[in-house]
């Protein structure tokens, strides 16, 4: 569990929009945010899972479609998610953060 808010991240990272697609290409909505029950429900995942070593920062968590985040679970640093293979890389400079790449 994250100390941060999915909207709050949602306002940084997509501004007003209204919708927008995870890495993994679904479709999420800025009005289910904190709404289980949806289709378009955006989550936040770590992507260095807590249980790997992960940190609980801003620069390891990536708004995602609930379905990615329950696809991905604690897989590091490669899954797959919605039929395509990713890995996390280190962002240079930094060793919290990380960039999802697509195989």
């Amino acid at each position: 569990m994250s100390k941060y808010k999915t909207i709050d991240v949602w306002n940084s990272v997509f501004g007003a929009k209204q919708e927008a697609y995870d890495y993994a290409g679904r479709l999420m909505k800025k009005s289910a945010c904190g709404n289980p029950n949806s289709s378009y429900h955006p989550t936040l995942d770590h992507i260095r899972p807590l249980s790997n070593g992960g940190s609980d920062v801003l620069e390891n968590i990536i708004i995602c479609h609930r379905d990615t985040n329950e696809e991905k679970a604690d897989h590091f640093p490669h899954w797959e998610v919605n039929g395509t293979r990713y890995h996390a890389r280190r962002a240079k400079g930094s060793r919290v953060a990380y960039k999802i790449i697509e195989d």
